[in-house]
């Protein structure tokens, strides 16, 4: 869906809803000094853009592990009444391993999504661990995980259809005879595997629950990401990674030439109802 297939107006309403999410995600962790930073294309809209990408619908932020696990815990007591933090421990059928911000009394569900109870216009908050410092260690690590995690997917999801081959889809085939038992100790072990570096400066960090580290394993340097700094995203100011020059060539490469109109695509193709929620201009 480009955006010359979705009204200008509804792609504005869209991004000043999800803005308003991150603002009151912003004003939490900075009274709580918690740590986070707009991360994949919302870290490249704030540096090229000075906010969205035009035509994008997304927000992402990042959080190191020990910032996220914090705020999971306190986020829902401290957040605005309207905005529900969706997590495994939140909502019974959510079982992915980063957490939503949702807008109640709105409706934005994503394509792959189970029934969930909340399925608001969303932000995206995703954990970064520690890694391994070597980088064929640290590659092997996340490829070990995202693995893992592939079959517990599969088994939560009712298989995936964008398994890259057949013998993947296979094996989700065999995946759901397994015994759910079975299945939630794979879990545990993968979360628990995922942490293990969590009290050491190993000096490497990453996510290894983008969708994207299905097909990449993505490295960064801690100390080109931490501490963060203050970046002006729409007449907000957030929090962005230390080097985003870094990060962003990292990603994207050549980050500051425009793709061509026909690949300027927003994410989500589906239907949104913005409920009583209302744009302060």
């Amino acid at each position: 869906m480009t955006i010359t297939e979705m009204e200008d107006s509804i792609l504005k309403r869209i991004q000043q809803a999800e803005l308003y999410l991150l603002v009151a995600f912003d004003k939490v962790c900075r009274e709580n000094g918690l740590t986070y930073f707009v991360d994949s294309g919302t870290a490249l809209g704030a540096v090229r853009h000075g906010g969205f990408i035009p035509w994008d619908d997304d927000i992402d932020v990042g959080m190191p592990r020990k910032d996220y696990e914090r705020f999971m815990q306190i986020g829902q007591s401290l957040l605005p009444s309207n905005v529900f933090l969706q997590n495994r421990d939140t909502e019974e059928n959510y079982h992915r391993y980063a957490a939503k911000l949702r807008l109640e009394g709105t409706v934005f569900p994503e394509t792959d999504e189970l029934p969930y109870q909340h399925n608001g216009i969303f932000i995206d908050i995703f954990p970064f661990d520690n890694i391994p410092s070597n980088r064929y260690l640290a590659k092997l690590n996340v490829k070990y995980v995202v693995e893992l995690c592939h079959i517990v997917r599969a088994y939560r999801m009712e298989g995936d259809s964008k398994s890259p081959s057949k013998l993947k889809q296979i094996l989700n085939r065999v995946n759901k005879k397994l015994p759910k038992r079975w299945i939630d100790g794979l879990e545990s072990y993968c979360l628990r595997f995922a942490r293990r570096n969590e009290n050491k400066n190993t000096g490497k960090m990453t996510c290894y629950f983008w969708r994207m580290s299905l097909t990449k394993q993505y490295l960064f340097d801690t100390s080109r990401m931490l501490p963060v700094k203050d970046i002006d995203f729409d007449n907000n100011t957030v929090m962005i990674m230390k080097d985003p020059d870094y990060y962003l060539k990292l990603m994207y490469g050549d980050y500051m030439q425009l793709p061509p109109e026909d690949q300027r695509k927003t994410h989500h193709k589906r239907e949104v109802d913005f409920g009583g929620f209302q744009v302060n201009n």
